[in-house]
């Protein structure tokens, strides 16, 4: 036999199966390329919400800081400060100074105060709501109380004639 009749009868005998095994691993690809790229939309979709979910939270903790440097602490009444730009591109904070024994001085927590009787304590709730700028909220609490004289009785002897906290007045 001939080597030209031999190739010509190797070549007759193939079948295409190269062809479809070529092809399933083409779809194989695409599909796993497909789902990658799904997955990487959906990280950075996620990724995006996180940093929103985040400036939210800095932005109630910028309310909270707010609130501690230049509040109104009376002990007569609540105090709210409307929404306010964190500087942050629009997102904004607005808190609220509450009391939530309605101003009332009320004893110390135990081991805060050596001197039982001669101290009291007005308690005040800082409510602060962050808002980023896609509209991502987020709500901080911090309480906290102001050491007073039990004799001043702030917020509720009107014969003192003020209620404020600011230090500089104490007594009657």
């Amino acid at each position: 036999m001939n080597t030209n009749a031999m190739k010509n009868k190797l070549n007759n005998n193939q079948s295409g199966a190269a062809l479809v095994v070529a092809l399933i691993l083409l779809v194989a690809l695409s599909l796993m390329a497909i789902s990658s790229m799904n997955t990487a939309s959906l990280d950075l979709i996620m990724a995006g919400n996180e940093q929103y979910r985040s400036r939210s939270f800095n932005a109630a903790e910028a309310g909270i800081e707010r609130a501690l440097v230049g509040g109104t602490f009376d002990s007569s009444t609540d105090f709210t400060q409307a929404a306010t730009s964190t500087g942050s591109g629009s997102d904004t904070y607005a808190y609220t100074i509450s009391r939530p024994s309605n101003g009332a001085v009320e004893p110390p927590p135990s081991g805060y105060s050596a001197a039982e009787g001669t101290f009291g304590t007005i308690y005040f709730r800082i409510t602060s709501d962050g808002v980023s700028e896609r509209g991502t909220r987020s709500r901080t609490v911090q309480e906290l109380f102001q050491v007073v004289k039990s004799s001043d009785g702030l917020g509720n002897d009107s014969a003192c004639g003020n209620t404020s906290l600011d230090g500089t007045i104490s007594t009657c």
